[in-house]
């Protein structure tokens, strides 16, 4: 298996788990922090799906999904592309509150179709290709790509079982 390959079915099994971990919440539940300075299941989201958008807009050569498809406006937050979470205070946690689940849905589905296209090219094949924006090879930032994603997922069914008082995991 090619390292794009398996790049692919880790995202695949993430792209399951977000759709099953945003099901049925409501804006309370999205935005709620288990602790004053703990990460949201929204921001959790948001910030697993800028990883992956810087990500594949560095591989793929293109403007970022969030700012094409101003999906910042959806979210109510700056334009900024460098504002991944990296670093964020509590009060810049608190900021993303997206209205809905849609939003943040929406926003994973648009960057993980475009990822799944790109792993599908034969640029995806040139491991060795060093990118402009992070300077790591695309082997590399494939494996961030699975790794980054597969933590994260695990941290939104963790909130999610938080939220709802309960041991989670989707069926």
């Amino acid at each position: 298996m090619k390292i794009n390959e398996y790049t692919g079915n880790a995202l695949e099994r993430v792209h399951v788990f977000m759709d099953l971990a945003f099901a049925g919440l409501t804006p309370e539940q999205l935005w709620y922090r288990p602790a004053v300075e703990a990460n949201s299941i929204a921001w959790v989201g948001w910030h697993l799906t800028r990883g992956l958008d810087r990500r594949v807009s560095d591989m793929d050569r293109g403007e970022q999904t969030w700012i094409e498809g101003r999906w910042y406006e959806k979210y109510g937050l700056p334009a900024n592309p460098k504002d991944y979470g990296v670093g964020h205070t509590s009060d810049q946690v608190d900021a993303v509150r997206p209205p809905d689940a849609g939003v943040i849905i929406g926003y994973y589905d648009a960057v993980y179709q475009r990822t799944l296209k790109f792993l599908a090219t034969p640029e995806a094949d040139n491991h060795d290709r060093v990118l402009d924006d992070s300077g790591n090879t695309l082997a590399e930032e494939m494996v961030g790509m699975a790794t980054g994603n597969l933590q994260h997922i695990g941290q939104v069914g963790y909130i999610r079982g938080l939220i709802e008082g309960r041991r989670w995991y989707p069926r």
